[in-house]
């Protein structure tokens, strides 16, 4: 049976499309540090298959609303569908409203020991770049690999970030929700961790050919954060995020 022309048109939406794929891995944009570039799971991933076409048009951080535009584009079609014969479906209305899903986020704050210690690496590692005679500068992919002061930039601000989700996860969890937020706690802090390990590399090689002093102690809170993240998050550490912990080269970027 032929499809109609209709039809076919929205399996060309570019998330409908990445949806279809089986070899998709499920939330691997959840758990990865968002390095694009150096990550070999990309095909694989949902929210890098929903990037604009155009580089121009991409912009870092923002693959949620990405995969939220993506999505949007395709139920606005899957709406204009319905109403070409003659349809309309109430929950499909709903969600494409200006109240609906979609269209706003629910962030809860948190109010920690943990996260302020994160945020004060961000600021502080964020100062010291700005200071740097290498800043402002542009992430350019390297055959070889990143440089260190380059992975020690992409980080100083991810560990704070996943520091925040894996509380915020936790909390959310504590006050009734599901297993799903507990292990997105958990992967949320192995990420962290893998951003911290990475850093107190990077600041090692840093500090090889540099003697300001606050590398010396950006290393002594990437030493206190691991401690901390794996004493409030102790299965953190061994969990294995699916598609970049068991797959060869793991993702992001490597000192």
């Amino acid at each position: 049976m032929t499809k109609p022309a209709a039809f076919g048109d929205l399996l060309k939406q570019p998330f409908v499309r990445a949806m279809l794929d089986p070899t998709l891995v499920p939330g691997i944009y959840n758990t990865c540090d968002q390095w694009c570039m150096y990550c070999p799971a990309t095909r694989r991933c949902l929210a890098y298959r929903c990037q604009p076409e155009n580089e121009n048009d991409r912009s870092p951080g923002d693959i949620y609303e990405n995969i939220a535009q993506r999505m949007l584009e395709g139920m606005q079609m899957l709406r204009e569908l319905n109403a070409g014969e003659g349809r309309t479906l109430p929950e499909l209305e709903a969600l494409l409203s200006d109240e609906g899903p979609l269209r706003t986020v629910e962030w809860v704050p948190v109010d920690d020991p943990l996260e302020r210690l994160g945020r004060r690496y961000a600021v502080v590692s964020s100062r010291y770049i700005e200071s740097h005679p290498a800043f402002p500068f542009t992430m350019t992919y390297r055959p070889g690999g990143p440089t260190p002061f380059e992975v020690f930039a992409w980080y100083r601000v991810l560990i704070a970030v996943k520091i925040f989700r894996a509380l915020s996860s936790s909390a959310a969890a504590a006050r009734g929700g599901d297993g799903e937020l507990r292990t997105d706690a958990l992967y949320s802090a192995r990420t962290a961790l893998v951003g911290i390990d990475r850093s107190r590399a990077a600041l090692e090689a840093l500090r090889a050919g540099d003697d300001d002093a606050r590398l010396g102690d950006l290393e002594a809170q990437l030493r206190r954060l691991a401690r901390e993240v794996e004493a409030r998050f102790p299965g953190a550490r061994g969990m294995v995020r699916p598609g970049l912990d068991d797959h060869p080269g793991g993702c992001g970027g490597r000192t």
